[in-house]
């Protein structure tokens, strides 16, 4: 009975695990920085009291009451930015959402995706993945090479342009990116 159970239990796993998004499945992980803000939070900060005399507050705030989801993945681990590569590739074609944008500088490749929402001019949801190019990493014993991925995730009804300052304002890789895209 109890090795039944397990063959049961090896042939469902893989079912199980591949429900999980890829924001679930590394929130826990060393290796990875996870940012995750959930509906709730959103509404929290969009109802707090702020000063109607700061412009950049009531801007900040509009695009809050806008996000509905928000998450976010940080790694160097080479092996997870190839789960995120390929998380990525399956996902816009699965969920039909459209590179909008891509850059490829010295040491950063970047690609944006975006599916249109119901206002004219507003993305349902936005997809960011920037990954760095291999560098040499300072301090290294074996002159290993250190990559850097970024993932982001953002659902509501939003722009491209509040994402990027959201995301300046936030200090999360891929700013300066952006940025020097004229976003």
């Amino acid at each position: 009975m109890k090795k039944q159970f397990i063959r049961l239990f090896l042939l469902i796993f893989p079912f199980i695990t591949s429900g999980q998004s890829i924001f679930e499945k590394f929130q826990n992980n060393k290796n990875v920085t996870s940012i995750s803000i959930t509906p709730k939070m959103f509404q929290m900060l969009g109802s707090m009291a702020i000063s109607s005399n700061d412009p950049e507050s009531i801007y900040l705030k509009e695009i809050i009451n806008e996000i509905k989801s928000f998450n976010a993945l940080i790694t160097s681990s080479y092996d997870i930015i190839t789960q995120m590569t390929k998380w990525v590739e399956s996902t816009s074609k699965k969920e039909d959402i459209d590179k909008i944008f891509s850059i490829s500088e010295e040491k950063i490749e970047m690609n944006i995706y975006a599916k249109d929402g119901q206002e004219t001019g507003g993305l349902k949801t936005i997809l960011i993945f920037s990954k760095g190019l291999p560098i040499k990493q300072i301090n290294s014993e074996n002159n290993a090479e250190k990559i850097e991925a970024f993932l982001l995730l953002v659902e509501g009804n939003i722009s491209i342009e509040n994402i990027s300052k959201l995301i300046g304002k936030m200090n999360l890789p891929g700013s300066d990116q952006l940025k020097k895209a004229g976003i």
